[in-house]
């Protein structure tokens, strides 16, 4: 049932209610938004002419857990911070009385008022309580800025131990901005929503085995300040790091943790069979595992680590895989600086000469705690190549070999419909996102994932993987992410020659020419003796003028590549 709520200007004196009966639905909180429909109880807003954030739409289900909220709004901001100002609440009448509670609107007795910027909640029953958002269960979801948000709250919490949160099956709910005085709805109307007691489909748990031995599988961990150097924290990561198998593992928050101190856990742990066992290397607090050998490694990103991974015989390519940890909190603009030094590096990784050079079609992959808690823009950088910096960094451009954005797996919840990976309730957040894993879906593809949390799981799944109830939230405040991946097949890595390319004049005291022969798109990169670019250009043509009059005088290298990935080299001499 979908219904939208107008409320006309000559009925501003009327007290309107609308109370609706809505289908109970099966809501993920990941911040994706795609289960949600019309067909849910819907709430639009008056058209309005306010500065700063204006609410527009309210959308409300339940399952049997939660109650679900949507909310939408004209522009981008962040729930739980004013980097966008504005001072977003949400007030519910739980016991559908307005007479009782706080009277926060005409025809509202809320009981429950969240100021979602402080991180805390009214709860106006007798005795007054002000409540931390985990006493109510709550989870929400982005934690970057987005013009729409979803919210879950446990239905059956009582949160001062005395008053159940939910008393009545129906409640009135009204959104406010305090910053520019807009309510949803306005002054005059409520919103009414009735629980829905039909159950929903029951989510599927994710079995923790992989469902191909060949698949690789990435995990990610924030081990919380050394955890595996913790003697009272180590055995809890045995058990799980044991459980999920993997092969290949970013660590992060290893600071004082050595890599001869992870290497030798995990030939404990997860023996190899090898003469060598595991392959571990370290960078700041960054340590990488793998099962196969580390070959080349990168030390040039702040707070970013990538690795060359030989892979087995039996895989068609070596692996890029980089293990990051983003700086915290309200450092927006570190986080994008380190977006924008990752992109640029793998932008350089695709073309030949610079500091990478990978073949052409190497997978890669990219994972860790990138502590995504403000703009969204950080995140899109590292899917999309979109650089800011582009004085320090160069043009942006799609990261992906076929010049596509990247992929961000959705990285859920093994045993709920959750997608979050960090969880601490003493620290006032609520539960939210902030472990990733992106990767090229041209040349892998993601055959299952999941996020570990042991709290939540039964006890017959914990005895059928030899966990412990506990293990998870001992062990870190963040969960192991996981995904396992496979190469895509007919992935060729080898890089086919352009022919009968010339250069001329060579040497050259000024400007050179090159003749492509065939018009296509080409990247031109000149570099020095030392490895560093000097120059670069892109063109669409057959030939053309390169002006080399500012480089010095020296030998450098061209590299030519054109839009199949074929390249050609030449070497010029550039005289006084």
């Amino acid at each position: 049932m979908s219904v939208t709520f107008k409320f006309l200007g000559f009925l501003a004196i009327v007290l309107y209610t609308g109370s609706l009966w809505s289908q109970s639905a099966p809501i993920t909180i990941d911040g994706l938004f795609d289960d949600w429909n019309a067909s849910l109880t819907t709430y639009t807003d008056t058209s309005e002419s306010l500065t700063g954030v204006d609410l527009l739409e309210l959308q409300v289900t339940n399952d049997d857990e939660y109650l679900f909220i949507k909310m939408k709004a004209n522009v981008e901001f962040d729930l739980t911070d004013d980097l966008i100002a504005q001072q977003i609440r949400l007030f519910i009448d739980t016991d559908n009385n307005a007479s009782t509670g706080y009277d926060i609107q005409q025809g509202y007795g809320s009981e429950l008022g969240i100021i979602f910027k402080d991180l805390l909640a009214h709860y106006n029953v007798v005795p007054y309580a002000e409540l931390n958002l985990s006493s109510i269960k709550l989870r929400a979801a982005p934690t970057v800025t987005s013009n729409e948000f979803e919210i879950a709250i446990g239905r059956h919490q009582i949160p001062d131990g005395v008053h159940p949160l939910f008393p009545s099956p129906t409640i009135k709910i009204v959104l406010k901005n305090n910053d520019n005085s807009d309510n949803l709805p306005n002054t005059g109307s409520t919103f009414s929503y009735t629980f829905d007691e039909t159950p929903v489909t029951p989510y599927t748990p994710i079995d923790l085995v992989k469902a191909n031995p060949e698949h690789i599988r990435l995990l990610a961990y924030n081990t919380l300040f050394n955890g595996l150097d913790d003697a009272n924290r180590v055995q809890r990561f045995e058990s799980i790091i044991t459980t999920i198998q993997p092969d290949i593992i970013g660590f992060t928050e290893c600071w004082d943790t050595t890599e001869n101190t992870v290497k030798s856990l995990l030939d404990l742990w997860l023996p190899t069979g090898t003469s060598q066992g595991w392959y571990v290397e370290k960078l700041g607090g960054l340590i990488t595992a793998s099962r196969w050998e580390i070959i080349q490694q990168w030390q040039s990103l702040t707070r970013q680590f990538p690795v060359l991974i030989d892979l087995p015989s039996s895989y068609p390519t070596d692996l890029l895989f980089t293990n990051a940890h983003l700086n915290c909190c309200d450092a927006d603009a570190a986080r994008q600086d380190q977006a924008d030094q990752y992109a640029a590096f793998i932008l350089d990784a695709k073309a030949p000469g610079g500091i990478i050079t990978l073949e052409n079609n190497t997978p890669f992959m990219y994972s860790g705690d990138l502590n995504l808690v403000g703009y969204a823009q950080q995140l899109i950088t590292l899917k999309t190549g979109d650089i800011q910096n582009t004085a320090n960094y160069g043009n942006g451009a799609p990261l992906d070999w076929d010049d596509t954005d990247l992929t961000e797996q959705n990285c859920l919840q093994a045993d709920e419909r959750m997608g979050y990976t960090w969880r601490s309730d003493g620290q006032g957040f609520p539960p939210g996102k902030l472990d990733y894993i992106i990767f090229s879906d041209h040349t892998l593809s993601a055959q299952k994932s999941f996020v570990l949390q042991t709290e939540v799981m039964p006890l017959e799944r914990l005895t059928q993987y030899n966990l412990a109830p506990f293990d998870t939230i001992n062990a870190s405040d963040h969960f192991p992410v996981v995904t396992d991946f496979s190469i895509n097949e007919n992935l060729s890595t080898t890089t086919q020659e352009l022919t009968e390319t010339t250069l001329y004049p060579n040497p050259t005291n000024g400007s050179v020419t090159l003749d492509l022969k065939t018009t296509d798109h080409y990247h031109i990169q000149i570099v020095n003796t030392l490895g560093k670019t000097v120059m670069t250009t892109a063109i669409t043509a057959q030939s053309t003028p390169l002006d080399v009059n500012a480089l010095a005088t020296g030998f450098y290298i061209i590299y030519i590549k054109n839009s199949k990935g074929q390249t050609a080299t030449h070497k010029l001499l550039k005289t006084n």
